[in-house]
């Protein structure tokens, strides 16, 4: 399992981490190489375009890394030329290469074969090395796959406050060869035990689908339980959260933190939770789950 720094919330994006300091995003990302991380996952929307350039912008000042950066950006679909559109990932990031281009949401209504072929001719061009996608349901993968498609690698959140279609598609990926990456293990820090009702948050997390009336109770009993096991083993309750992503297998984990101190949370180590405590996890984030299938398809409750 390799373990990437995410920069989702290097800056603003469409409603989430509105507060962002991009001094400590920058902070945050010079702590990251000085630490030994050495993959980044981006993407062209995250702040607008402020996240690939700040990422790139830190790295250059690490020239005797650069030969071990490994850097996964992700684009869009849309109507404009796929090779027009990646060109601004390739101009922002420059002078390092993409090793992992993901279509970073599939659309309802859209011809993402299509567009995933176009992406696989330019990746034949020498432009990126594998070809992902980010935040697909597991029916669309299981057709793009069946259409002969070379999928090297799929991206999606993996933690106990979303676990839908997480074990078909650990096992779907493992018997066709694809990479999965964990992103948010923490829940995009709702499982840090801080926020326990929309009112406690000021950005879009408030409108996430375990604020619902419906899944309210679970909610918080999962964070009484991440707290319970923290206690118990001397950990945090973002440690707990981490360890059982970690415990899934996941290839790839992506990490998040806005800033220095919350990164060495995200690095911290202390002692491996036993199966008894996991298997209670897995089964407060399954109430959670079915709790939410009435509410949202997805995590950000996009209707395919």
């Amino acid at each position: 399992m390799e373990t990437y720094l995410g920069t989702w919330q290097v800056a603003p994006s469409d409603g989430f981490w509105t507060d962002q300091n991009l001094a400590d995003s920058e902070k945050v990302l010079s702590s990251a190489v000085r630490n030994g991380i050495a993959g980044f996952d981006t993407a062209q929307s995250y702040g607008r375009g402020r996240a690939e350039q700040t990422l790139a912008k830190i790295l250059r000042r690490f020239p005797d890394k650069a030969h071990s950066f490994r850097i996964d950006t992700k684009i869009m679909p849309g109507t404009k030329p796929a090779g027009d559109v990646l060109k601004v990932s390739i101009d922002r990031l420059k002078p390092f290469s993409i090793d992992c281009l993901y279509l970073h949401w599939p659309r309802s209504g859209f011809d993402n074969l299509g567009y995933l072929r176009e992406l696989e001719k330019l990746r034949q061009q020498g432009l990126f090395r594998k070809l992902g996608v980010c935040n697909m349901p597991l029916s669309m993968l299981i057709d793009l796959v069946g259409s002969g498609l070379k999928i090297d690698r799929i991206q999606r959140p993996v933690s106990l406050l979303w676990i839908r279609d997480l074990e078909e598609t650990r096992v779907f990926c493992r018997e066709n060869g694809i990479g999965l990456a964990a992103y948010s293990p923490a829940g995009m820090g709702l499982l840090s035990g801080k926020y326990r009702s929309a009112s406690d948050l000021k950005d879009a997390r408030k409108d996430l689908f375990c604020f619902d009336e419906r899944c309210i109770k679970p909610y918080n009993d999962l964070l009484d339980l991440i707290e319970k096991t923290a206690k118990n083993n001397g950990l945090s309750c973002i440690d707990v959260a981490r360890m059982w992503t970690e415990s899934t297998n996941p290839d790839i984990i992506i990490l998040g933190a806005r800033t220095t101190r919350q990164l060495e949370e995200n690095l911290g180590s202390g002692p491996k939770l036993n199966p008894g405590e996991l298997s209670e996890l897995s089964a407060a984030a399954s109430v959670l789950d079915k709790a939410g299938r009435d509410v949202c398809e997805n995590i950000f409750s996009y209707n395919w």
